[in-house]
Protein backbone atom coordinates (compact mmCIF):
# COMPACT_ATOMS: atom_id res chain seq x y z
CA UNK A 1 0.00 0.00 0.00
CA UNK A 2 1.51 3.55 -1.13
CA UNK A 3 1.30 6.66 0.52
CA UNK A 4 -1.30 7.92 -2.04
CA UNK A 5 -3.48 4.91 -1.94
CA UNK A 6 -3.46 5.61 2.18
CA UNK A 7 -4.51 9.17 1.81
CA UNK A 8 -7.30 8.80 -0.58
CA UNK A 9 -8.53 6.04 1.67
CA UNK A 10 -8.48 8.96 4.49
CA UNK A 11 -9.95 11.56 2.21
CA UNK A 12 -13.35 10.70 3.22
CA UNK A 13 -15.63 10.30 6.88
CA UNK A 14 -16.53 6.23 5.65
CA UNK A 15 -12.91 5.63 4.24
CA UNK A 16 -11.21 7.04 7.41
CA UNK A 17 -13.61 5.47 9.95
CA UNK A 18 -13.06 1.83 8.19
CA UNK A 19 -8.86 2.54 8.03
CA UNK A 20 -8.37 3.93 11.27
CA UNK A 21 -8.29 2.34 14.39
CA UNK A 22 -9.45 5.21 16.75
CA UNK A 23 -8.79 4.53 20.48
CA UNK A 24 -11.29 3.02 22.48
CA UNK A 25 -10.79 4.08 26.16
CA UNK A 26 -14.35 3.69 26.88
CA UNK A 27 -15.33 0.68 25.50
CA UNK A 28 -11.96 -0.91 26.60
CA UNK A 29 -13.05 0.19 30.28
CA UNK A 30 -16.40 -1.38 29.64
CA UNK A 31 -15.83 -4.77 28.40
CA UNK A 32 -13.02 -4.78 31.25
CA UNK A 33 -15.44 -3.93 33.66
CA UNK A 34 -18.30 -6.25 32.77
CA UNK A 35 -15.66 -8.80 32.53
CA UNK A 36 -13.93 -8.03 36.01
CA UNK A 37 -17.78 -8.37 37.42
CA UNK A 38 -18.91 -11.67 35.80
CA UNK A 39 -15.88 -13.10 37.23
CA UNK A 40 -16.86 -12.03 40.75
CA UNK A 41 -20.41 -12.80 40.49
CA UNK A 42 -19.58 -16.76 39.09
CA UNK A 43 -16.87 -16.28 42.70
CA UNK A 44 -19.77 -15.16 44.54
CA UNK A 45 -21.93 -17.76 43.00
CA UNK A 46 -19.46 -20.33 43.77
CA UNK A 47 -18.85 -19.57 47.01
CA UNK A 48 -22.77 -19.45 48.34
CA UNK A 49 -23.52 -22.71 46.45
CA UNK A 50 -20.55 -23.92 48.38
CA UNK A 51 -21.64 -22.67 51.51
CA UNK A 52 -25.43 -24.37 51.55
CA UNK A 53 -24.36 -27.09 49.70
CA UNK A 54 -25.95 -26.22 46.03
CA UNK A 55 -29.32 -26.13 47.92
CA UNK A 56 -30.38 -23.65 44.28
CA UNK A 57 -33.73 -22.35 46.79
CA UNK A 58 -31.51 -20.36 49.42
CA UNK A 59 -29.21 -19.13 46.90
CA UNK A 60 -30.62 -16.14 45.72
CA UNK A 61 -31.16 -14.98 49.35
CA UNK A 62 -27.17 -15.23 50.69
CA UNK A 63 -25.28 -14.25 47.15
CA UNK A 64 -22.86 -11.06 47.68
CA UNK A 65 -23.11 -11.72 51.50
CA UNK A 66 -19.29 -11.15 52.93
CA UNK A 67 -19.66 -13.49 55.79
CA UNK A 68 -19.87 -16.36 53.65
CA UNK A 69 -15.83 -16.21 52.28
CA UNK A 70 -13.49 -17.74 54.27
CA UNK A 71 -9.73 -17.68 53.57
CA UNK A 72 -6.83 -20.26 54.34
CA UNK A 73 -4.20 -17.57 53.50
CA UNK A 74 -4.72 -15.26 56.23
CA UNK A 75 -5.95 -12.07 53.89
CA UNK A 76 -7.93 -9.28 55.35
CA UNK A 77 -11.56 -8.87 55.69
CA UNK A 78 -11.71 -6.79 53.59
CA UNK A 79 -11.50 -8.60 50.88
CA UNK A 80 -14.70 -10.53 51.67
CA UNK A 81 -16.65 -6.86 50.81
CA UNK A 82 -14.38 -6.48 47.82
CA UNK A 83 -15.40 -10.15 46.34
CA UNK A 84 -18.94 -9.14 47.66
CA UNK A 85 -19.90 -6.20 46.29
CA UNK A 86 -17.52 -6.03 43.24
CA UNK A 87 -20.50 -7.06 40.53
CA UNK A 88 -22.60 -4.69 41.84
CA UNK A 89 -20.51 -1.96 41.54
CA UNK A 90 -18.38 -3.38 38.15
CA UNK A 91 -21.72 -4.64 36.14
CA UNK A 92 -23.60 -1.63 36.17
CA UNK A 93 -20.38 0.25 35.13
CA UNK A 94 -19.27 -1.31 32.62
CA UNK A 95 -22.96 -1.20 31.24
CA UNK A 96 -23.03 2.40 31.66
CA UNK A 97 -19.37 3.01 30.16
CA UNK A 98 -20.78 1.02 26.97
CA UNK A 99 -23.60 3.04 26.31
CA UNK A 100 -21.47 5.96 26.90
CA UNK A 101 -19.37 4.60 23.92
CA UNK A 102 -21.93 3.45 21.61
CA UNK A 103 -23.52 6.58 22.16
CA UNK A 104 -21.06 9.20 21.32
CA UNK A 105 -18.74 7.22 19.06
CA UNK A 106 -20.07 8.45 15.75
CA UNK A 107 -19.28 12.02 16.94
CA UNK A 108 -16.39 10.94 17.97
CA UNK A 109 -15.32 9.89 15.04
CA UNK A 110 -16.67 12.50 13.37
CA UNK A 111 -14.70 15.14 15.50
CA UNK A 112 -11.15 13.14 14.52
CA UNK A 113 -11.70 13.25 11.20
CA UNK A 114 -12.34 17.18 11.07
CA UNK A 115 -9.21 17.24 13.52
CA UNK A 116 -7.19 15.12 11.15
CA UNK A 117 -8.04 17.01 7.56
CA UNK A 118 -7.74 20.34 9.79
CA UNK A 119 -4.26 19.78 11.20
CA UNK A 120 -3.37 15.79 10.65
CA UNK A 121 -1.50 13.72 8.50
CA UNK A 122 -0.14 10.23 6.69
CA UNK A 123 3.37 9.22 8.05
CA UNK A 124 5.82 6.67 7.82
CA UNK A 125 6.90 4.48 10.61
CA UNK A 126 10.67 3.76 11.12
CA UNK A 127 11.99 1.56 14.46
CA UNK A 128 13.80 3.82 16.78
CA UNK A 129 15.59 1.15 18.37
CA UNK A 130 14.20 2.52 21.71
CA UNK A 131 12.26 0.31 23.94
CA UNK A 132 9.52 1.98 26.81
CA UNK A 133 7.51 0.63 29.43
CA UNK A 134 3.77 0.78 29.22
CA UNK A 135 2.29 -0.57 32.22
CA UNK A 136 3.43 -4.68 32.89
CA UNK A 137 4.95 -4.24 28.68
CA UNK A 138 7.36 -3.31 27.10
CA UNK A 139 6.90 -1.58 23.24
CA UNK A 140 8.92 -0.79 20.56
CA UNK A 141 9.19 2.75 19.54
CA UNK A 142 8.73 4.41 16.54
CA UNK A 143 9.54 7.86 14.67
CA UNK A 144 6.67 8.94 12.52
CA UNK A 145 7.51 11.39 9.51
CA UNK A 146 5.78 14.33 8.61
CA UNK A 147 4.93 15.39 4.73
CA UNK A 148 7.28 18.43 4.88
CA UNK A 149 10.48 16.19 5.00
CA UNK A 150 11.54 13.76 2.07
CA UNK A 151 11.72 10.68 2.56
CA UNK A 152 15.73 10.38 2.10
CA UNK A 153 16.03 12.69 4.71
CA UNK A 154 13.71 10.93 7.20
CA UNK A 155 15.22 7.74 6.72
CA UNK A 156 18.52 9.29 7.23
CA UNK A 157 17.35 10.95 10.66
CA UNK A 158 15.74 7.73 11.67
CA UNK A 159 19.14 6.03 11.27
CA UNK A 160 21.07 8.13 13.16
CA UNK A 161 18.38 8.28 15.98
CA UNK A 162 18.97 4.18 16.03
CA UNK A 163 22.34 4.94 15.62
CA UNK A 164 22.68 7.28 18.88
CA UNK A 165 20.45 4.65 20.71
CA UNK A 166 22.55 1.07 20.04
CA UNK A 167 25.65 3.87 21.51
CA UNK A 168 24.12 4.10 25.04
CA UNK A 169 25.67 1.80 27.20
CA UNK A 170 23.07 0.28 29.77
CA UNK A 171 22.82 3.09 32.79
CA UNK A 172 23.07 5.70 29.83
CA UNK A 173 20.06 4.36 27.94
CA UNK A 174 18.16 3.48 30.93
CA UNK A 175 18.62 6.85 31.47
CA UNK A 176 17.46 8.23 28.39
CA UNK A 177 14.23 5.79 28.61
CA UNK A 178 12.99 7.00 31.84
CA UNK A 179 13.48 10.66 29.90
CA UNK A 180 11.38 10.15 27.05
CA UNK A 181 8.82 8.07 28.58
CA UNK A 182 8.28 11.06 31.53
CA UNK A 183 8.74 13.35 28.22
CA UNK A 184 5.18 11.76 26.86
CA UNK A 185 6.40 9.47 24.35
CA UNK A 186 3.78 6.37 25.23
CA UNK A 187 1.54 9.06 24.06
CA UNK A 188 3.08 10.69 21.73
CA UNK A 189 5.95 13.91 21.72
CA UNK A 190 7.74 15.73 18.87
CA UNK A 191 11.07 13.35 18.55
CA UNK A 192 13.19 16.92 19.34
CA UNK A 193 11.66 17.24 23.11
CA UNK A 194 13.97 14.19 23.59
CA UNK A 195 16.71 14.46 20.74
CA UNK A 196 17.50 18.15 20.13
CA UNK A 197 18.40 18.83 16.25
CA UNK A 198 15.66 16.33 14.86
CA UNK A 199 12.75 18.58 12.86
CA UNK A 200 9.99 19.88 14.99
CA UNK A 201 7.59 18.00 12.65
CA UNK A 202 9.11 14.56 13.16
CA UNK A 203 7.04 12.59 15.96
CA UNK A 204 8.19 9.43 18.91
CA UNK A 205 5.42 7.16 19.63
CA UNK A 206 5.07 3.56 20.50
CA UNK A 207 4.72 1.17 17.49
CA UNK A 208 0.93 1.98 15.36
CA UNK A 209 0.25 -1.79 14.12
CA UNK A 210 1.65 -3.38 11.33
CA UNK A 211 1.33 -0.60 8.32
CA UNK A 212 4.37 1.19 7.76
CA UNK A 213 1.74 4.07 8.20
CA UNK A 214 0.53 6.24 10.81
CA UNK A 215 -2.26 9.00 11.78
CA UNK A 216 -0.58 11.66 13.29
CA UNK A 217 -3.53 14.82 14.68
CA UNK A 218 -1.38 17.22 16.77
CA UNK A 219 -3.44 19.02 19.75
CA UNK A 220 -5.07 22.21 18.20
CA UNK A 221 -2.61 25.21 18.44
CA UNK A 222 -2.72 27.52 21.29
CA UNK A 223 -4.21 24.37 23.72
CA UNK A 224 -2.21 21.78 26.06
CA UNK A 225 -4.00 18.93 24.22
CA UNK A 226 -1.86 15.31 23.64
CA UNK A 227 -0.79 14.14 20.39
CA UNK A 228 -3.31 11.28 18.92
CA UNK A 229 -0.72 8.77 17.16
CA UNK A 230 -3.15 6.43 15.43
CA UNK A 231 -2.41 2.84 13.60
CA UNK A 232 -3.95 2.50 10.08
CA UNK A 233 -5.97 -1.04 9.49
CA UNK A 234 -3.40 -3.12 7.39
Amino acid sequence: MTLATVQHQLSTPEGFAKAVDGKRTVSSLGWTSLGLGAAAFAFNLFSTGQAVDWAWEYIPQLLFRPDLFEYSSGRSEVWSYVYSFAPLILVPLGIILLIVHFATRKNAGANLFTDFQSRGWVGKQRYTGLQVKNGNQTVDTVLISHPSIPDESFDAIALQFQTYVTSLDKKALKAFTTSATKAGVLTGIPAAVIAPGIPAEVVIAPTQGKSEFAVVVPPAPGTTGKFKVLPIKS
